[in-house]
């Protein structure tokens, strides 16, 4: 399938997002960063890193995720994702999904348990990622062809071993999802080689638009596509019907094909959800914040270095949470650029 349509960026005097009102919500999304670094190299991430990724030192452990995994689960953190950089480069991940998974059923809470990775060198740690409680995973591969994929992701990305990690995964049970960013003149070529795969993976494949984090402008602005330009182009090939979300908060509008093939777009900056978001994100150092595009975060993890008690922590969380707002670059607030690898994902 090839892509005609061409879109120039965000449409001229699009409105903010609209916010949900401030203060708690009964349950949240928790993003985890476990790291930074990744052994690829994104056209639209790693070039425009503005941070020097956090030291190995500075990463939480294992037992202080355990410490922090109780505070946050006891404010309504109720689905877990383990994002990086690459967080399979941590050996002891399984350990730290256990320490979350022991924390929801010491507290007899159900906790949703997922990873994303670029399934390199996922295949195996993924016996032990189950056996620690991990229930979903989540591949990032941006195309299939092979003469292609390293110019798109860095070297050593390859298609055959990341979907190799697809079927193991698939193959033990776990929820599996895939995501490719969709890039004009890159991969937009694929669209329909991608949906006919994902079918064949029996996987959900999930078109991402790329976002505007302020670090990769240029890179961006050459290769934006926007979602619903994505959506018509599969559309220019088969029927496409759209179809509800399976949660308000989730951030992919869903569609299905005259196949019956059910695809998600996330469309983040021309589609913002921030009405409905439930999103936290916990740095690799613990630094807690409500929104992706939001700068710093409330330092958790150094409060908990620091010899804070449980009722310290909460303080601070809960500042976090009533704080909960839209940064997102349709909202008139200041932010500063960053990469997705400085936040995780």
């Amino acid at each position: 399938m090839s892509l005609r349509i061409v879109d120039e960026g965000l449409p001229a005097g699009q409105s903010a997002p609209a916010e949900r009102p401030r203060g708690r919500l009964p349950a949240y999304s928790l993003r985890v960063s476990v790291l930074e670094q990744c052994q690829l190299d994104c056209r639209y991430c790693r070039p425009g890193s503005t941070t020097t990724p956090t030291e190995k030192a500075r990463w939480l452990a294992p037992n202080e995720h355990g410490r922090l995994a109780r505070i946050l689960v006891g404010r309504g953190v109720r689905k877990v994702r383990f994002t990086g950089g690459e967080p399979t480069l941590r050996p002891e991940l399984p350990a730290l999904v256990k320490a979350w998974g022991d924390v929801a059923t010491d507290m007899s809470v159900t906790v949703g348990l997922a990873l994303t990775t670029n399934g390199l060198r996922l295949a195996p740690m993924l016996p032990a990622l189950r056996d620690a409680g991990l229930q979903g995973v989540t591949l990032h591969l941006d195309s299939l062809r092979a003469d292609r994929i390293a110019s798109m992701m860095g070297d050593g990305a390859d298609v055959d071993r990341a979907l190799a990690a697809v079927v193991a995964a698939r193959d033990l049970g776990l929820d599996v999802k895939w995501n490719a960013v969709v890039q004009r003149g890159k991969n937009d070529d694929e669209l329909g080689a991608m949906l006919q795969r994902a079918q064949d993976l029996g996987v959900e494949l999930r078109f991402i638009e790329q976002m505007n984090t302020g670090s990769a402008q240029r890179y961006v602005q050459d290769t934006f596509i926007s979602g619903r330009a994505i959506v018509a182009a599969i559309a220019a090939d088969t029927a496409v019907q759209a179809v509800p979300r399976r949660q308000p908060s989730d951030p992919a509008s869903l569609y299905r094909t005259g196949a019956g093939v059910v695809f998600g777009v996330i469309a983040s900056d021309t589609e913002p959800f921030c009405e409905a978001c439930d999103r936290l994100r916990l740095s690799a150092d613990g630094r807690v914040r409500g929104c992706l595009y939001q700068p710093g975060g409330l330092p958790l993890g150094a409060a908990l270095r620091a010899g804070a008690d449980d009722d310290g922590l909460l303080a601070l969380l809960d500042c976090a949470l009533a704080d909960k707002q839209s940064h997102h670059p349709l909202v008139p607030r200041a932010r500063t650029p960053f990469s997705m690898a400085d936040v995780g994902g």
